[in-house]
């Protein structure tokens, strides 16, 4: 996830903020100065006479914010009660599947899709601004982790049987 903000809450100056999904490793530019991490979540930047800690807050589920020259500047949004409802609704129907099938190596696999889409779904739905588009995206996820579970039970189901 790459973020570029250039506001008021800046200083009008580009504030570039990279996560890596896998690794979490992140990487802070201010004013073309790539920040020094300090700790776990404070990076420090030093230009000249100039020095100020950045503290972030958060992750890409609860939005991530960055505290910084007096001022909270939100990187990532939270995600409202609708999104959550609607990503937790896949991972819900993926593990009522896997229930329904009785095995407990299916539904730990099927269990892994539905999380894994449930998690991409929310961040899919954090990016768009309509409701009802969220609702259809939200919807035609959940459709394809159902056809993902009822396919993945099929095969583990012929492999043990």
């Amino acid at each position: 996830m790459k973020v570029t903000i250039n506001n008021e809450q800046t200083n009008n100056k580009v504030l570039e903020f990279e996560e890596s999904f896998w690794t979490g490793k992140r990487t802070i530019v201010y004013d073309g100065v790539i920040l020094t991490k300090i700790k776990r979540s404070v990076y420090e930047y030093k230009k000249d006479d100039v020095v100020e800690k950045f503290t972030i807050k958060g992750n890409q589920l609860i939005g991530i914010t960055i505290n910084a020259f007096g001022q909270t500047i939100e990187v990532a949004r939270k995600l409202t009660w609708y999104e959550i409802v609607l990503s937790l609704s896949i991972l819900v129907a993926c593990l009522t599947f896997g229930i329904i099938n009785k095995s407990v190596i299916a539904g730990a696999f099927v269990g892994g899709i539905g999380g894994g889409l449930a998690f991409t779904n929310a961040m899919i739905v954090r990016q768009i601004d309509k409701w009802y588009l969220k609702v259809i995206i939200s919807i035609e996820i959940l459709v394809t982790a159902l056809l993902l579970s009822y396919i993945v039970a099929g095969m583990i189901f012929k492999a043990i049987f």
